[in-house]
């Protein structure tokens, strides 16, 4: 199979990247930024913890440009990235913290009336279901279901980011959505 435009474009950017330019970090920040902060929010319990645990990822991964050794689908930027991510946004939920405003939370109080209040009220009671019951699987179905489903990120990726072959982030990611659907289906959701 021959690399596309962009594993082309992304492999001259990590060679680059490695050799410590600076317009190439600028550019891999400006590629997945987005994505490392929109996993870190669904990975930490707070805005302001993803906040700090992306930008911490990012820190990491250009302190050690020169270590990095991947390339093409099993092995890129992204996967790396993810993987640094992952492992912050753990450690940060084992910290002890003082108690913190929750994103839903956040978002409760943030929100103005809308003109349908009711559809509107809906909406969050069902993004708060289904974060309580993505919230309740164990860590690593959580985070599958993140990078796969919520995050587009292909299952190869993903499998370097979960440090597993891609057969077997296939098969968790397999488990972890028949566990979410029936944790969604059951009656006790909000009764553990």
């Amino acid at each position: 199979m021959t690399p596309s435009r962009s594993d082309a474009f992304e492999a001259r950017l990590v060679s680059r990247f490695r050799s410590g330019d600076p317009r190439a970090l600028e550019t891999l920040f400006d590629l997945y930024a987005d994505r490392a902060l929109g996993l870190a929010v669904r990975l930490t319990e707070s805005r302001e913890d993803a906040e700090e645990v992306a930008q911490e990822a990012f820190l990491r991964a250009f302190r050690h440009a020169r270590d990095f050794r991947g390339s093409g689908d099993d092995g890129g930027f992204g996967p790396w990235l993810f993987a640094i991510v992952r492992n912050l946004a753990s450690d940060r939920r084992r910290q002890l913290r003082l108690p913190t405003m929750s994103l839903t939370d956040a978002e409760d109080i943030a929100d103005v009336q809308t003109p349908d209040v009711q559809a509107e009220a809906e909406r969050r009671a069902e993004r708060r279901t289904l974060l309580h019951a993505l919230d309740a699987l164990p860590e690593e179905w959580r985070t599958v279901l993140i990078l796969c489903d919520l995050e587009d990120v292909p299952h190869a990726q993903a499998a370097v980011a979960l440090n597993r072959s891609v057969e077997a982030t296939k098969s968790l990611l397999y488990r972890a959505r028949r566990a979410l659907r029936d944790r969604l289906a059951s009656p006790l959701l909000g009764g553990e």
